[in-house]
This record gives C-alpha cells, structure tokens and sequence, in this order.
C-alpha cells in the first residue's frame, strides 16, 4: 500500500481574490507545503538524506471555484521515480466532493555541489524509487510568439527559506501576467508551472505572454537571457 499523507486546510482570507475565489497559488502552497510533510514523515526528508528537494513542474486541475471559509481535505502521496524525477500526487475534497487533483516533479540535489542524485543512489529513498505506471507526469511547454507583459522586481515579501523566490509567489506573478483580475466570472481550472531557475532578491523579471500550440495561455518570465520559469492556464466559466 502507497503511503498517503492527509492534511484539512481552511480558505482564509489571504487566500481570496477580488472576485472572492481561491488564487491558484493558494492550492500550490498547500501542495508544496504537504509535500516537504510527508517526505519528512517518510525519513526521505531534505535533513535525513543530506540533500536538496527542489520542484521542477506542478500541475493542477481545479474542477470549481473554491470560496472563503471552506475547508479542504488534502491527499498526497509519492508516486514513484522515473529516472532523476521523482513523481508526487494531489487530491482535495470539500466535503465529499472532489475538488482539485494535482501532480508535481521533483529533483534531489547535492547540498554543496547541487549536483542531481538519482533517487535509486539514497538508500532510504530506494523503497519509493517505483515505476510511476500511469502517473500523468507533467511535460514541457513551448510557445510561439510571446509579447512583454511588466517586470517585476524580486523584493523581500516575495522571499523563502532558501532565499529564492518562492514557488507559490510564482504562480502569483502567473496569475499578474494572466490579469485575472479582470476575468470576472471565470476562475482557473487548469494550471502547470515548470520552474527552470531560482531567483534572489533584486531579479528583474520579464514576464511576456501568449499561446502554446494547444490554445493555452502561456506566462513566461525571463531575468536577461535566462527562463527562470514557464506557465500555461486554462480558465472555465463558473
């Protein structure tokens, strides 16, 4: 049996939108945050193995608006490894509900030469290190023209424990490059982000947008000649 870890997690107000739905980032965080969780529960933490967890690409699927003051019970679970990637898998009810499934990526580094360490080289990992059959791993995305959106500058408020940029801040600059706050009566109902590089304090991050191939609406941010991240979203109708 697949260990499984679950966590309930309250819609608060810092989690809300002007349109009074759930930011994308919100569902990113808590997916973030149960995944360092369970790791540690597992012993297959940062600190028992002596290495790096870093998040390459998460992807979610949110099947209706979440509103303030509900409560979501959130399922995780490590799904196996495939070559240097390790799989890792998301669902979330409100009451009995389905409401969202997630799925992310995730690389482990050496502490001092962030090197990448596959999963089959830590011992304690290797128990997990399982064929992910049927796990709907995230892909790469591509997009053809891109216009520039704004820039931001990477400032303390937008800063983690590592000193980088935090992925779920990332998803927040997404959703600036989307301009969700003009899309009054849709919500995002299809996210991935695939984080290609950290960034510290003081970047200048070009944020330019268009399409990918399939039609979605792709949000790129660049510092110089370097991707530091790719997103692609789709939107639904309440």
């Amino acid at each position: 049996m697949v260990p499984t870890l679950e966590s309930k997690h309250t819609l608060h107000f810092s989690h809300i939108d002007n349109h009074g739905v759930s930011r994308p980032s919100a569902l990113f965080e808590f997916m973030q945050s149960a995944a360092t969780r369970h790791a540690n529960a597992l012993h297959i933490g940062a600190e028992d193995l002596n290495i790096l967890w870093v998040l390459t690409r998460m992807k979610l699927h949110q099947y209706r608006p979440l509103r303030l003051g509900e409560t979501l019970r959130q399922q995780t679970w490590c799904a196996g490894a495939k070559g240097p990637n390790w799989c890792r898998g998301f669902r979330f009810w409100a009451g009995e509900d389905e409401v969202a499934a997630g799925y992310s990526i995730w690389a482990m580094l050496g502490r001092e030469d962030h090197r990448i360490i596959r999963p089959t080289s830590a011992e304690a990992a290797k128990a997990y290190a399982i064929p992910p059959e049927g796990f709907p791993i995230p892909g790469k995305l591509a997009c053809g023209s891109l216009t520039p959106h704004h820039i931001h500058t990477v400032r303390y408020s937008n800063l983690d424990l590592n000193n980088h940029l935090n992925n779920a801040r990332i998803v927040d600059l997404v959703s600036d490059g989307l301009e969700l706050d003009r899309e009054r009566g849709r919500f995002v109902s299809e996210i991935q982000v695939n984080y290609t590089a950290e960034c510290v304090c003081g970047d200048e991050i070009a944020l330019s947008t268009g399409l990918t191939a399939d039609g979605a609406r792709a949000v790129f941010g660049q510092v110089g000649d370097a991707v530091k991240f790719e997103a692609a979203a789709r939107l639904s109708a309440f």
